[in-house]
């Protein structure tokens, strides 16, 4: 096995939009170019490659696994690391120390990044963030208690940089939902921000009706008396591989 240690990133996929894999496999190749890791591999829940013998596929002796999600949930607290038989963020097996970290949503860095992009969106539509406010779309979870830690966490350190006019957080599958957005919003100047790292089902076909657009539409549109421009989702930043390779250092320095 390889001395030096590999990165696992792991994905929802989608089998009915294969193409949403196309983020994270460019991350996985921008990893590999920036180094120094052994191997750097994707991996899907819901679309091939999948999970089974993913970390076969990586011959280095330490391995860690980032998933590559938005933010806390069950598929990253409870399906990521049974399908992978990760027992804790560190897991000996055979050899070799298998470190899972946190979804890269959770990164301390992702509030700040997010602020500049919504910022940016809000610059080239000629206004500045003090006459914008900022709407973030978070997947968010049918079962009991949801799973919106993550995304509040991030619209609280977004609100606290008091540069928006106002920060609004709606959810796909939990409420406050998305459809009900207009009642959250004061302002007459909106950005909508996804919190997903993927472009497949939810970016493409889910958020974009919820303003009157269409898949790969970003307006600016007239929706219930506000103007809106719809921003791209996490995948979209250059930033994550830093991001990315940040955690992954973190987590090798665990014990």
């Amino acid at each position: 096995m390889s001395g030096a240690p590999a990165i696992l990133l792991v994905g929802h996929g989608s089998a009915r939009h294969p193409d949403s894999a196309a983020p994270i496999l460019a991350l996985a190749e921008a990893l590999k170019r920036a180094g120094p890791w052994s191997g750097v591999a994707a991996a899907f829940m819901k679309q091939s490659p999948g999970l089974e013998g993913a970390l076969d596929r990586l011959d280095a002796a330490e391995l860690v696994v980032v998933p590559v999600f938005a933010g806390k949930g069950y598929y990253t607290e409870t399906l990521i690391p049974r399908a992978l038989g990760l027992d804790g963020p560190v897991t000996r097996r055979d050899g070799r120390v298998l470190r899972l970290t946190a979804p890269a949503g959770c990164h301390p860095r992702i509030p700040g990044l997010l602020a500049c992009r919504a910022d940016g969106v809000a610059r080239s539509g000629g206004l500045t963030a003090a006459e914008t406010s900022l709407l973030l779309i978070a997947h968010g979870s049918g079962r009991p208690g949801g799973a919106g830690e993550t995304p509040k966490a991030i619209a609280a350190a977004i609100a606290a940089m008091n540069h928006f006019a106002e920060v609004a957080l709606v959810f796909l599958e939990q409420e406050p939902l998305a459809e009900n957005w207009p009642d959250l919003l004061r302002g007459r100047q909106v950005v909508a921000l996804p919190l997903l790292v993927a472009q497949g089902m939810h970016a493409s076909q889910d958020i974009p009706p919820l303003f009157g657009l269409r898949a790969g539409q970003s307006g600016p549109v007239d929706s219930h008396g506000r103007t809106v421009r719809l921003a791209a989702g996490l995948g979209a930043e250059p930033e994550l591989v830093g991001i990315i390779a940040d955690m992954a250092n973190q987590a090798m320095r665990q014990g």
